[in-house]
């Protein structure tokens, strides 16, 4: 089975907004597909909303869960079930870590105690270290970044920014929206805080060639093709 984290810039009416979601599928024209099926569904008897995809990006699942105790095959319908545990139990906002730079240089540690102890205290006391208390972190490995390419056209004057900045309307970047920039592969950890996640990923690639890669850290963002009925 195909597992891709699918993010989608969509416009809707005139607004633009970005969802993320897992799709289980055969194929990737399959998963995107799938998505764009339920990103469009209205409710029942609601008006039909016209859409456009802007852009969807759809890298590849890795097909196991990374543990602070082992690497196993994902067992998706058990995971769906353990994170909606999960939000059925109030937590603190800061205990995950999401607020943290997945791209920080984090010092080489032994252990998760070493890796907490070389911490600064602002970012460690911030942190949920209790082993007993578990979330999902889904790390997105970035692509390299292309290199710059030399203009096709003149650097428009101030003049002509003024007079025709506008006439196109807003321009929609990964500034805007920075779930879509390009990936590698993505990967869902359980562990008990965001550091320990970039810990354990820098600890599973260590010798492979997405070692060096930036990566993105979200939270769970669910599962589509789990519905009763479709293949497991």
């Amino acid at each position: 089975m195909t597992r891709a984290p699918s993010c989608a810039s969509c416009s809707g009416g005139a607004q633009s907004f970005c969802n993320s979601a897992i799709v289980r599928a055969d194929n990737p024209d399959e998963a995107q597909g799938r998505f764009k099926e339920q990103i469009c569904a209205n409710p029942e008897g609601g008006n039909p909303i016209e859409m456009t995809f802007n852009k969807i990006v759809a890298p590849q699942f890795v097909d196991h869960l990374l543990t602070e105790t082992s690497a196993d095959p994902i067992d998706w319908p058990q995971v769906v079930k353990q994170a909606q545990e999960d939000l059925s139990t109030p937590v603190d906002d800061m205990d995950q870590g999401y607020w943290l730079d997945a791209n920080a240089v984090l010092k080489p540690s032994f252990d998760i105690e070493s890796l907490r102890r070389d911490l600064p205290e602002d970012i460690r006391s911030g942190l949920n270290w209790a082993e007993g208390k578990q979330f999902f972190f889904l790390i997105s490995v970035l692509s390299p970044p292309p290199p710059p390419n030399p203009a096709d056209e003149p650097e428009a004057s101030p003049l002509e920014q003024i007079v025709f900045g506008s006439v196109a309307g807003p321009v929609e970047t990964e500034a805007d929206f920075p779930e879509l920039v390009e990936k590698e592969a993505a990967v869902l950890i359980r562990a008990r805080n965001s550091a320990v996640a970039v810990w354990l990923w820098r600890k599973y690639t260590v010798n492979t060639k997405l070692s060096g890669n930036q990566i993105r850290i979200d939270p769970w963002c669910g599962v589509m093709g789990l519905e009763p009925g479709s293949p497991s």
